[in-house]
């Protein structure tokens, strides 16, 4: 009986484990948060037999931590660049596919009058602004970018708060523990909502091309490559694109 109850508890056992190695694993910027979590909860529903899991952060620290082996199936990054990258280095299975394009809003602090223009932050009750972290985050990159184009880096840095992430960056703004910040459109806009915020001039700055890879892996299994490719060949759907742009994407 005790062997009975043993070779069962190895078969529930194996049967976990087998179950988690076919959780679809998802790397993805953290302006893509809610529209990635849109998409996602379509697909599960067209899908239901393919459960996915979506860690989300900054676009260069996901892209080292695929380099260190980290065990995602899917990257899909803010900027590019750093999915260029990882197709150049070996880390992915194709050239990476463009999705949208990013833009970077002006948030201020609800308890004060909201800055319109990059010029208003000048003004003294703007006493900490947040960006992201220009090296691993292409929105803190952008941002950086656009006050250096504008003139006012040298005069505003002394007030620059930099946040891990463009996500983490809008919770300091939102918590009010800065005063303004430069954020992707995408974690301030609703469907069916007007986005309340000034869009920066995207002359300013380099484009934000999201774009995403299937990450080649020392072991993956051919049903894991299958669904990384059913999600893939999703976010290509009329359906994701129209989730895209209801959150602020445009087009590429």
């Amino acid at each position: 009986m005790l062997n009975f109850f043993c070779s069962l508890l190895c078969l529930v056992s194996f049967s976990i484990h087998a179950e988690q190695q076919l959780v679809l694993r998802v790397a993805a910027a953290s302006d893509l948060r809610d529209a990635l979590n849109a998409i996602s909860h379509e697909f599960q529903q067209t899908e239901p037999g393919i459960p996915v899991q979506i860690v989300f952060g900054s676009s260069g620290k996901l892209s080292q931590q695929i380099q260190h082996g980290a065990p995602y199936d899917l990257y899909f990054s803010a900027d590019m660049h750093f999915a260029e990258q990882l197709w150049q280095k070996g880390f992915s299975q194709q050239a990476p596919i463009t999705l949208a394009l990013g833009h970077l809003v002006l948030v201020t602090r609800s308890s004060l009058k909201p800055a319109v223009q990059l010029d208003d932050l000048e003004a003294p009750q703007f006493r900490h602004i947040a960006i992201a972290e220009p090296q691993h985050a292409p929105y803190g990159d952008r941002a950086k970018q656009a006050l250096e184009n504008s003139g006012l880096w040298n005069r505003l840095k002394h007030k620059i708060v930099y946040g891990e992430n463009v996500a983490k960056t809008f919770q300091l703004v939102e918590s009010g523990a800065v005063d303004a910040a430069l954020v992707g459109i995408a974690l301030v806009t609703k469907p069916e909502q007007i986005q309340p915020y000034p869009v920066i001039n995207q002359d300013l700055h380099s484009p934000l091309v999201i774009a995403f890879i299937k990450v080649k892996k020392a072991q993956s299994s051919v049903e894991i490559s299958s669904r990384a490719q059913q999600f893939s060949d999703f976010m290509r759907s009329d359906k994701a694109q129209k989730l895209l742009l209801s959150y602020g994407f445009t087009a590429p």
